[in-house]
């Protein structure tokens, strides 16, 4: 099933978002992406709370997270854990982490075509709408930041909470997802939660969906801005180019609910 928003799949946004102000940013960005290089983190961790058989895909590739299982289960005699396990001892350390993430690409044959950058502090998962402070790689994006901040200004977010650039290389599948934390198990349904954000991309050329494994359909986000219920699945297929979206997790103000029709929901 696709749970929505109050009713719809997904919301756009673009009537309501300087959109062709984002756009005039992409030089900006992409210059930014070649300069805070060093601040990125490499790969996605976070084991899933969804079972991967729902996918509208068959998972043929090995994820991050099912490499590392792979290699925890290994014997601390193994050369693949002599050869690692210094790294995977320091990996609070982003750096270190991304060199780690690297290593099980190489040794284990691990995938994956993502690179984070964050523009407000990443923070804890379970509360990533709370106010956050701005990162040291943010200043590699000032146009973008000010802009950011004229979401406040304008009445459209009360705060401004985790900002991420999600950046997929050329020839990546993104990978199908819930965003459901997999410490709380790898099969959750869904659950109240109130998660406002504005996910963004420059361009549509790449098809970014709304998945629903019940009815084996893909719901097409149509426009550059929006927001869904994060619960959801959702995904992007293969393009030949880099691409990137920003997600900005905040919260809305009445004002912006109300335009979108969705001041009566109290949980999503």
């Amino acid at each position: 099933m696709i749970k929505g928003i109050g009713g719809r799949p997904y919301i756009g946004l673009d009537e309501h978002i300087d959109i062709e102000g984002f756009r005039n940013l992409h030089p900006e960005i992409c210059r930014g992406f070649a300069l805070a290089r060093e601040y990125a983190k490499e790969g996605t961790w976070m084991s899933p709370g969804f079972d991967p058989k729902d996918m509208s895909y068959q998972l043929n590739w090995k994820p991050i997270y099912m490499a590392l299982e792979e290699y925890k289960a290994l014997p601390e005699s193994d050369p693949i854990r002599k050869n690692g396990d210094d790294l995977y001892a320091n990996i609070k350390d982003y750096k270190t982490r991304n060199q780690f993430t690297r290593y099980l690409k190489s040794v284990l044959g691990a995938k994956d075509p993502y690179i984070y950058y964050f523009l407000w502090e990443e923070g804890d998962w379970d509360q990533r709408n709370t106010e956050r402070n701005l990162t040291e790689e943010a200043k590699y994006f000032p146009g973008l930041v000010a802009w950011i901040k004229e979401l406040v200004n304008t009445g459209i977010i009360e705060s401004i909470g985790r900002v991420i650039f999600f950046h997929c290389e050329h020839d990546g599948k993104p990978f199908e997802h819930r965003d459901l934390d997999g410490k709380h198990g790898d099969n959750q349904g869904y659950s109240g939660h109130k998660n406002e954000f504005i996910h963004i991309r420059h361009n549509t050329k790449r098809g970014f969906y709304i998945w629903d494994p019940e009815k084996q359909n893909k719901v097409y986000i149509n426009s550059n801005a929006s927001f869904w219920n994060d619960q959801d699945w959702h995904g992007g297929e293969v393009n030949a180019e880099q691409e990137y979206g920003l997600r900005i997790d905040c919260v809305f103000t009445d004002k912006f609910r109300k335009q979108l029709g969705i001041e009566n929901i109290k949980e999503y």
